[in-house]
């Protein structure tokens, strides 16, 4: 048993996971090195400045510890970055002699640590160019220096003098700005405060951005139901209720087309989500989001065009298999317009998959193909392996290859939840194509109870999925032993029940019973 525990050292030691140093294993503190490896070169130099300004640091041995450790950057992988290292670098000077203290180096790593996450913040802040110039406003406010106040004030409006709308945040920020005027008047000139409509400015953007707030929650809620939240108390919604929308849309028009315009486009993105069943609704908003989206950022455009393809997954679930192809073509226009490549961070899990499963379902294996090799790399490294074999599992289950799918979906790990669901459901597809029913029943059993036994499951999936088992179920009797009955509950359940890949389903009933 010694011996195998020491083998599994070596291997950890060998990998670059621990580091051995006079025969001990020491960890290097994780965290500050996480936050160093975010630290581009330029950053790097920056950090060591702000470590010598005697304003930001003090302490000298934190300085110490970055020369040593930036020594590393970017990789910070070297059998010499241990804390004995530092130690011995740091604190026991030229005589050698000092005996090894972890505390010590824990709580010099520690204050590195603040000290970056301080550089962080500060970084952010020079870059916030608005709230950097809110700072000093107020500042100057409150000392009354109005005419350095109105200079300053100027070059912070001047950041909306684009044409392009950044999102909701750009209300609130103006909303600030008319409250730091009316604040600036009050010190200065009481009565110049009165004669202004300061006030009556900002809670007018303070409102804007409250009705856009609401009206892009009612994306991110519709999503968060798939994982059993309960979010059913909404207590902006019940304030949305008591509202005219659209006498206070045409308030607006009086005052703004611009605004008004913005208004427009987001409420009818609220209004396409909450009544997936009409379908007047969804291509209202897709008109006007198609003609207007020059208005818009980069990164709203793209969380405007993901609006409309959630949209259409909404109807998909409910049973309108058009909206496949819907889907793609919203899909193809943000290809065009590459907003999928914009996306800060890693490339998401549910938009990878969502292209894949329109893209197929709209019979466009090229598009498809194109886009995982394309997109694959964006991926999160700590699953993108499952991802690529998911979506390849996907495709040559498409194309009738279906040992190939079969042996992708055995390289992916199907606990990770985003790919669970469809890979359960593909595999059944493939043992119903392939007549394993064996595998098909022994399958379907373990997918049944995963739904039943999961609390994360939605109530909506649980009987989505379980349903689509059920009509599965009904399909492999109806081939073996055909009857009116199993043929009558297959009908009844597909016409009146939610199931997942209804689409699917109607097809290999149709192909049954042309078979009879």
């Amino acid at each position: 048993m010694l011996l195998f525990a020491e083998k599994a050292i070596f291997n950890l030691i060998k990998s670059g996971i621990f580091v051995e140093f006079t025969g001990r294993i020491i960890l290097l503190n994780s965290k500050l090195i996480d936050i160093l490896k975010t630290f581009s070169q330029e950053e790097i130099k920056k950090f060591s400045e702000f470590l010598i300004s005697p304003f930001h640091n003090k302490n000298k041995k934190a300085v110490q510890l970055f020369e040593f450790l930036s020594a590393f950057h970017p990789e910070y992988e070297n059998k010499n970055l241990t804390k004995e290292k530092i130690f011995e670098k740091i604190f026991s000077g030229k005589s050698k002699s000092s005996v090894y203290n972890d505390a010590s180096v824990r709580n010099l790593l520690s204050d590195l640590m603040i000290l970056a996450e301080k550089f962080t913040a500060y970084l952010n802040f020079e870059n916030e160019r608005f709230y950097f110039n809110e700072r000093i406003l107020r500042k100057l406010s409150l000392s009354k220096l109005t005419g350095v106040f109105e200079k300053r004030l100027k070059l912070t409006e001047d950041i909306f003098s684009g044409s392009e709308f950044h999102g909701e945040e750009e209300y609130y920020q103006k909303y600030i700005l008319e409250e730091l005027k009316g604040s600036s008047s009050q010190f200065s000139d009481n009565l110049k405060l009165y004669k202004t409509d300061y006030s009556i400015r900002s809670l007018e953007y303070l409102t804007y951005y409250y009705l856009i707030k609401i009206f892009k929650s009612v994306n991110f809620i519709g999503y968060q139901k798939q994982f059993n939240i309960d979010n059913t108390l909404n207590i902006s919604e019940y304030l949305l209720g008591g509202i005219n929308i659209n006498e206070v849309l045409e308030s607006v028009k009086n005052k703004s087309e611009r605004d008004y315009l913005i208004l427009s486009i987001y409420h009818k993105l609220y209004l396409s989500l909450k009544n997936p069943d009409n379908d007047d609704y969804y291509f209202k908003f897709k008109d006007i989001v198609t003609a207007n989206d020059q208005i818009f950022s980069e990164l709203e455009k793209y969380g405007l065009y993901v609006s409309l393809t959630n949209n259409c997954v909404q109807k998909i679930d409910l049973g309108k298999d058009k909206f496949f192809k819907e889907c793609f073509e919203i899909y193809k226009i943000m290809f065009r317009k590459n907003l999928l490549a914009i996306y800060p961070g890693y490339f998401p899990m549910t938009t990878f998959t969502a292209v894949i499963q329109t893209g197929l379902a709209s019979d466009e294996t090229d598009t498809v193909e194109k886009f995982i090799s394309d997109y694959s790399d964006k991926l999160n490294p700590a699953h993108r392996d499952d991802a690529v074999n998911y979506a390849y599992a996907q495709l040559s289950y498409y194309r009738k290859e279906f040992g190939k799918a079969l042996e992708y979906i055995s390289k992916t790990d199907s606990e990770f939840s985003q790919f669970k669901y469809h890979l359960k459901t593909l595999s059944l597809k493939i043992f119903f194509e392939t007549g394993d029913y064996d595998s098909l029943y022994y399958t379907s059993d373990s997918f049944i109870h995963f739904l039943g036994k999961n609390k994360l499951v939605s109530s909506n999936y649980k009987t989505e999925f379980g349903n689509f088992v059920k009509i599965i179920d009904l399909l492999v009797k109806f081939k073996l032993s055909p009857g009116d009955n199993t043929g009558l509950k297959i009908e009844e359940m597909l016409d009146k029940k939610p199931a997942a890949g209804k689409k699917w389903l109607r097809e290999k009933y149709a192909e049954a019973l042309n078979n009879r």
